[in-house]
């Protein structure tokens, strides 16, 4: 585990500054505190900073092949890297370490630049070719490990993180308008764009080459539902728990002390059965819980060690956690409105005194089906069949003349915006669903320059979301869900958020679930399988009934959340109001101070729950704060909410 960073100039261009390299590599320190390397020739110049997990002693980076014309800098694992290793040994390459990162150079002689294929594993590559003068970066099929770009008249910039590429002084800093608001929308900013105009990230499952001062950006994978309707039920299990008792194996894979973190909910706790049953000695558990029954999952997390027979470590999470905001914010570089950072980072930071590489369960739900809005948009499907007349009188009854589906509670309130869901298209119904701010929301939240700006943007957002929801070829539904949650909101939101967080703490991070075998597999069952008699994720929970206590497998999903409503009723709305409606809120350039008002008091008076559009906006008036002092990056990790007080 690495951070790389790298800097390319056309000829024209002259030499790679060494200073600014060495800046740039520094603001990484945090992914790699164990080592640095550089390689600069001429215009072409890389570097990393390196978490030793394999090979400590001989896997120093850049590293190159036989010849010394190819060079690499490597961030993540390849687990198949001692199979491959084997092959091209057998083809005559020699060999100087043990390391995973040989072996990509030496596979790039052989394969060219078609080689990704062969790795099984989670990476961001940087790999120069001195005879050709070319340059490629690939990012891993799924999106678990990051890399961003800036490309300006013939010269590039790349890094495992943004910070070090804002360490280059001709990148501009020009706040992208539709950027903040898919933010508002999704807490996150999707792939490729970022909060800023000209940094781009590189999409999952894409590879990009530079080449005579010009880049191409290309797919090499895509999540590819092609159902397999030859196998019984039966089979389907047997073939699932090979796949993953094989890649957890993979995934264990360490010259350094392996845990994982146990959340008690299905997907973590079948990482947690399969790790215990390969390891000898008891597995190293670490779990995060609340005060609040209702998002507490500790007593599942203690059934499954017991379970497990794992070592198991736990601590309570109160609302003073809030403290980290500026730390948990600066560590994303741009706006990141999912509040189990919070969490994330908490357990990151446990789990770091104990071990120096954690497996974790991301990736089950969206493979296999386990969110809840999958699950409503079957309902929505099925509703949609009835007869349009007795349809029109459950919408008459229920829902007033320009009726917006509000956060209220309440079971009345939940059949008006499911017969308002299902008047749509299953794009307009899940849109709704899966935004923080609506449509209508934000014409009252932002200024009229900022409308008007959108507005000559054109529909970039709304068109983004609905050619991702149908790019993918099948007619379920079902399949364009999943197909979103694992291209968009998997990478963009939960890698992201579990990348960043972890490796603040200088931890790595793996996840079995996401070893692209095991997603081929899972896109090939049938749907049948995933839903079935009103039961998620029903074929992960017949292959773990003999590995994991029944209640595990019936419980209600939870998901690592935390309790937004109450905390913004009471202990953080002095903060919030502070943050967000005083004269010295940078927010005001862009949003309309009576709303924010507004929905402050909507919620503190309980009449509706705005806690996760809340915690969006605090983060970003954060961010904004952090953005004005930020320079030089690197202190950000220190800042304090005092100091972004005025």
């Amino acid at each position: 585990m690495c951070g790389i960073v790298g800097i390319l100039h056309s000829e024209a261009k002259g030499a790679v500054d060494s200073e600014i390299l060495h800046s740039m590599n520094h603001s990484l320190r945090h992914r790699g505190p164990d080592d640095e390397g550089y390689w600069i020739k001429r215009n072409v110049g890389l570097g990393m900073r390196r978490l030793s997990i394999i090979d400590l002693e001989g896997g120093h980076q850049p590293i190159s092949n036989e010849a010394g014309d190819v060079w690499t800098v490597f961030n993540g694992e390849i687990y198949n890297f001692a199979e491959l290793r084997e092959e091209l040994i057998r083809k005559n390459h020699r060999f100087r370490t043990r390391t995973d990162t040989e072996v990509i150079v030496h596979l790039y002689e052989e394969e060219g630049e078609a080689f990704v294929h062969k790795l099984r594993g989670m990476f961001a590559i940087a790999l120069w070719d001195d005879r050709r003068q070319k340059l490629l970066l690939y990012r891993d099929r799924v999106g678990i490990k990051p890399l961003l770009y800036w490309y300006r008249n013939g010269s590039l910039v790349f890094a495992s993180e943004m910070k070090a590429i804002l360490e280059y002084p001709d990148v501009e800093r020009e706040i992208s308008i539709p950027s903040l608001s898919a933010y508002l929308s999704f807490l996150y900013i999707p792939s490729p764009e970022t909060i800023y105009q000209n940094i781009q990230k590189l999409p999952p499952g894409h590879w990009l080459c530079y080449e005579n001062g010009n880049i191409t950006v290309k797919s090499y994978w895509d999540f590819s539902y092609r159902i397999d309707e030859n196998c019984s039920e039966v089979e389907w299990v047997e073939r699932l728990r090979d796949t993953l008792a094989e890649s957890v194996k993979l995934h264990l894979i360490s010259d350094v002390p392996v845990g994982a973190f146990l959340s008690g909910g299905l997907d973590s706790s079948t990482v947690v059965a399969w790790m215990s049953r390969e390891s000898t000695l008891p597995v190293k558990t670490y779990s995060i819980g609340f005060q609040e029954d209702r998002f507490n999952e500790l007593p599942y997390a203690r059934m499954v060690a017991s379970s497990c027979r794992t070592e198991h470590h736990e601590k309570v999470v109160a609302p003073d956690a809030f403290r980290l905001l500026p730390k948990i914010i600066a560590a994303f570089d741009e706006p990141f409105g999912d509040s189990s950072a919070i969490p994330t980072y908490l357990v990151s930071e446990f789990a770091k005194q104990g071990v120096k590489v954690a497996l974790s369960g991301d990736g089950g739900d969206e493979l296999f089906g386990g969110y809840l809005w999958t699950r409503k948009e079957i309902w929505l499907e099925q509703y949609r069949r009835f007869p349009p007349a007795l349809r029109g009188l459950a919408e008459n009854f229920f829902l007033r003349k320009n009726y917006r589906p509000l956060r209220e509670d309440g079971f009345l309130d939940a059949i008006r915006r499911f017969l308002f869901d299902a008047k749509g298209t299953p794009f307009q119904s899940f849109a709704r669903r899966s935004r923080s701010f609506q449509p209508w929301m934000k014409k009252e939240l932002f200024e009229p320059w900022v409308l008007q700006e959108l507005e000559l943007a054109g529909r970039a957002e709304h068109d983004f979301a609905e050619s991702v929801f149908n790019r993918h070829p099948a007619d379920s539904v079902i399949d364009k869900l999943l197909y979103w949650d694992s291209k968009v909101y998997l990478p963009d939101d939960l890698l992201t958020k579990v990348d960043r967080m972890s490796m603040t703490h200088s931890l790595e991070v793996r996840v079995p679930f996401l070893d692209h075998k095991v997603v081929e597999l899972a896109c090939s069952i049938p749907n049948s399988l995933k839903f079935k008699q009103r039961t998620t994720k029903y074929i992960l929970k017949q292959a773990m009934k003999d590995l994991l206590p029944p209640r595990i497998l019936k419980q209600r999903k939870q998901g690592f959340s935390i309790p937004l409503q109450t905390w913004f009723s009471r202990e953080l709305y002095p903060l919030a109001k502070s943050f967000l409606t005083g004269s010295n809120s940078l927010s005001r350039r862009y949003f309309n101070p009576r709303y924010v008002h507004w929905l402050l008091e909507e919620h503190r008076a309980g009449r509706q729950r705005f806690g996760s559009q809340l915690y969006a906006l605090l983060s970003l008036e954060i961010w904004f704060r952090l953005h004005e002092k930020a320079h030089p990056v690197i202190s950000l990790a220190n800042a304090s909410l005092k100091d972004l007080l005025p």
